[in-house]
C-alpha cells in the first residue's frame, strides 16, 4: 500500500519507526441483510458485514540530533462494510490509519482538490528549496546511512491509500467498497463543485480503471 510505503520511508520500517495497535475488544463486526434495488423487478437481498474499529493507536518515532528518541501516538477510529467479513475488517483498519495520518497532513492536497490521478506527474519541473532546520529539530527515526535521493514516480490515487471524505461512508477506505459503489462514485455521483466529492470521483475513476473486471477489493495487509 502506498500509505504504508510512505510511512516506511519517512519513519523507518514498520514495527521500528512506526506502527499501530488495537485490542480485540475495540472490534465490532456485525452482519445485516440489505435490500438492493428496492421496489424494482430485479430487487434482491445481499448479506453485508459491518466492521467498526472503536479505537486504533497509530504511533511513530522521532529522533533528535542528540540521538534522543521520542514516541508519539495518535488515536483514531475507522469503519467499513463489505460482502466479505475479512475485507470489512481490513477496510476498517485502513480507514482508521488514514484518519490518524490525516492529522499529519496525509491526503490534504486530495481533500482540497489540488491533486488527483489527472494532475500527479504533470506539474512543471521546479526547484524545491530545502527549508532550514534548527539543530534541535526532530527527524524521523531511521538508519543513519544516507540513501541516494530518487525522484518520486508519478502515480495514480490507489484503492488502499484513499479514505472516503464525505457522504454516508465517510471515513471508510475506498478499497473496502464493492464495484457497484466504485461505479457510483465514479460515474453517477453529483459533484456540484464540492472539492471533496471531486477528489472522491477522481479516485474512484482511477480505481475503476484497474478494477473494472469485477474482482474483489485488493487485500490490505493488516
Amino acid at each position: 500500500a502506498y500509505m504504508r510505503d510512505k510511512f516506511n520511508q519517512l519513519f523507518g520500517l514498520s514495527g521500528f519507526g512506526w506502527g499501530y495497535a488495537y485490542s480485540s475488544e475495540s472490534v465490532s463486526l456485525s452482519k445485516e441483510d440489505v435490500i438492493r434495488k428496492r421496489g424494482q423487478s430485479n430487487q434482491y437481498t445481499e448479506e453485508i458485514f459491518y466492521a467498526q474499529l472503536l479505537e486504533l493507536t497509530f504511533w511513530y518515532k522521532l529522533i533528535a540530533e542528540d540521538g534522543t528518541i521520542s514516541r508519539h501516538e495518535i488515536p483514531a477510529t475507522g469503519a467499513s462494510d463489505n460482502k466479505v467479513a475479512a475485507y470489512a475488517l481490513k477496510g476498517a483498519i485502513t480507514a482508521a490509519l488514514g484518519n490518524a495520518a490525516s492529522n499529519l497532513g496525509w491526503q490534504k492536497s486530495v481533500y482540497m482538490g489540488k491533486r488527483s490521478h489527472k494532475t500527479v506527474g504533470k506539474n512543471k519541473k521546479t526547484t524545491n528549496a530545502t527549508p532550514a532546520r534548527s539543530k534541535s529539530a526532530l527527524k524521523p527515526a531511521r538508519k543513519t546511512a544516507k540513501a541516494k535521493a530518487q525522484k518520486p514516480a508519478a502515480r495514480v490515487v490507489t484503492e488502499s491509500d484513499f479514505v472516503i471524505p464525505t457522504g454516508p461512508k465517510a471515513g471508510q477506505a475506498l478499497s473496502a467498497q464493492d464495484l457497484r459503489a466504485i461505479t457510483f462514485y465514479a460515474k453517477k455521483m453529483k459533484v456540484q463543485g464540492d472539492p471533496e466529492k471531486k477528489a472522491l470521483q477522481e479516485a474512484a475513476l482511477s480505481v475503476l480503471a484497474v478494477r473494472g473486471n469485477g474482482s474483489q477489493p485488493a487485500s490490505v495487509a493488516a
